[in-house]
């Protein structure tokens, strides 16, 4: 069975998270993608230490996570010769795929217009801190400057007299962001195939920060009384819609929001079945209206007993809830297991790890059919260069200086 992107043919010229996630997500399910780096040194995020966990004895998690089945070229795209072999590989591709500053590819000679005249049905595809357009447009941008601060996150989901603001996750807004450029690709690529034509796909860090928190964007600019952090005051305006905490320390999420028939199902199971006509709370505008009320008598039921014991009432009740799960049950967790989410990938040096598929299925599987680790550096040089046309001598004087690695 061919997989989605099967024959797609993407050329990479990418560095840390963000751009290389999209076509890590294409080579799962197909796509030929080949990794430009630099001779010597290579992406950056192969080499990047912070201390938070991303190495093991063999492995870097975050390369792997995010350009597994890839193939690597080392290019000195500075000297004449090393552009030129990579605009080759442009004239034999489907996408060609970005992260550089706008004005690094000026320099380069790899502006839209200069890869269009060698390839006019290419897609171009580019990925930023803060957009293409407007006055900073050549920023520096990155997941936790770019998404978490300026995108808004931090400021919302930290409490209003906290000292520090809230830490975003590793690679929050980058993961977020390559879903939307793959979106945007696999669109322009139906695109081309009714029309012939490539055109240039584009979005940025901000502009998925901007997209996610849409809904409190558009209360705030159309709603002078709109207060994002009323939540931290109080918690009390939708009391069904809130998460508890149990004796031994679980949190039980609620999500009525069409509670007719399970709140009295609830009150049941908090042994309290006389509270669903207590007239303070007859009404979902009541139980607002009283929500403080409402949330002291819930928060002391739930204290009452541990998760154990709630658990069987809980799996046995047909309505919107959830425990809040903890990094080790999310990864176990049946219904990601069901999907296939994580999946194992053996590493060149014989250790296994567990990795993440997108989140989009085709023909029922999102992970790949036959997972393959990330390249070393220019693993696929002589490969790919012979693909396009460049002799085994010509590859040899190229790598003697420098210009191949």
């Amino acid at each position: 069975m061919a997989e989605i992107f099967e024959g797609v043919r993407v050329v990479e010229l990418a560095q840390y998270v963000f751009v290389p996630a999209a076509s890590a997500l294409m080579a799962d399910h197909g796509a030929e993608v080949i990794k430009i780096e630099t001779p010597g040194t290579g992406d950056p995020y192969r080499t990047l230490k912070i201390g938070d966990g991303r190495e093991t004895a063999t492995a870097n998690l975050a390369m792997e996570q995010n350009n597994r089945g890839k193939k690597s070229v080392a290019l000195d795209l500075k000297n004449p010769e090393g552009r030129e072999a990579l605009l080759k590989l442009i004239e034999s591709a489907d996408v060609f795929i970005t992260s550089l500053r706008p004005l690094a590819l000026t320099g380069l000679k790899l502006d839209p217009e200069d890869v269009f005249a060698r390839n006019p049905k290419i897609i171009y595809a580019r990925g930023n801190g803060l957009g293409f357009k407007g006055e900073e447009f050549n920023k520096a941008g990155y997941d936790a400057s770019a998404f978490w601060a300026r995108g808004g996150f931090a400021d919302l989901l930290t409490a209003p007299d906290a000292d520090v603001p809230t830490r975003p996750r590793p690679a929050l807004g980058d993961h977020t962001s390559a879903m939307s450029l793959l979106a945007g690709i696999s669109s322009a690529l139906f695109r081309r195939e009714r029309t012939g034509k490539g055109m240039v796909v584009e979005t940025s860090l901000l502009q998925n920060a901007a997209w996610v928190l849409s809904s409190d964007l558009v209360y705030s600019r159309n709603n002078s009384a709109y207060d994002p952090h009323a939540g931290f005051a109080s918690g009390h305006t939708a009391p069904l819609m809130r998460a508890y905490k149990t004796s031994d320390g679980r949190f039980i999420q609620l999500m009525l929001l069409a509670p007719d028939k399970p709140w009295p199902e609830l009150c049941a199971m908090i042994d309290q079945p006389d509270l669903a006509a207590d007239p303070r709370f007859a009404t979902n505008a009541d139980r607002i209206k009283n929500g403080a009320e409402l949330c002291d008598i819930l928060d002391a039921a739930f204290r009452a007993k541990s998760w154990a014991d709630w658990a069987p009432l809980f799996f046995a009740w047909n309505a919107p809830w959830e425990l809040i799960s903890n990094l080790e049950e999310l990864g176990n967790d049946p219904q990601l297991q069901a999907a296939g989410t994580v999946f194992k990938m053996p590493l060149k040096s014989g250790e296994v790890v567990d990795v993440v598929a997108g989140p989009i299925g085709f023909d029922f599987e999102c992970a790949p059919s036959k997972p393959v680790c990330s390249p070393a550096l220019g693993e696929h040089s002589d490969e790919v260069l012979a693909s396009i046309g460049i002799s085994g001598d010509e590859l040899a004087r190229l790598r003697a200086a420098n210009i191949v690695g």
